[in-house]
């Protein structure tokens, strides 16, 4: 992993952290009253973290098909975050649905992340796809 590819995965890891815990604590507060301590703070942070850093592993599975390298992907992460949710079991007491929770959560901002990256990469090919074929064009004028 390039130096700027890292430092980009560094600002992405922290404002899809912002927004998320901004997010769910706004929710929590409108329609139930909650507060955020700190371990659920570390937990956001921490999932943001697996998620961004599975995200950023495409150019490793890019051999694979597309679909095939998602559903690694996501598996990927869900083994992270249930190992994350068993570490943290042993320093403070799981709600009894904990896994589901954490599971039907980190699936729903995951789903919206993976659409947010996968278009914005996209995006970005197609605008390089441009840039070649406008070089390519270049050069056969002027040959």
């Amino acid at each position: 992993m390039t130096k700027n590819r890292l430092k980009e995965m560094l600002t992405v890891i922290c404002v899809s952290y912002t927004i998320i815990s901004l997010g769910t604590t706004l929710y929590d507060r409108l329609f139930y009253d909650g507060r955020d301590d700190f371990s659920s703070l570390l937990f956001k942070f921490i999932c943001t973290t697996i998620a961004v850093s599975i995200l950023y592993t495409h150019p490793l599975l890019e051999r694979l098909s597309p679909l095939s390298m998602i559903v690694l992907q996501y598996v990927g992460a869900m083994l992270l975050v249930f190992l994350t949710i068993w570490i943290s079991s042993f320093f403070e007491e799981l709600h009894e649905n904990s896994y589901f929770g954490a599971f039907s959560s980190f699936t729903i901002i995951y789903i919206i992340g993976a659409i947010a990256y996968y278009v914005g990469l996209h995006i970005d090919v197609r605008k390089q796809n441009r840039l070649l074929e406008e070089i390519q064009t270049s050069q056969n004028n002027s040959i």
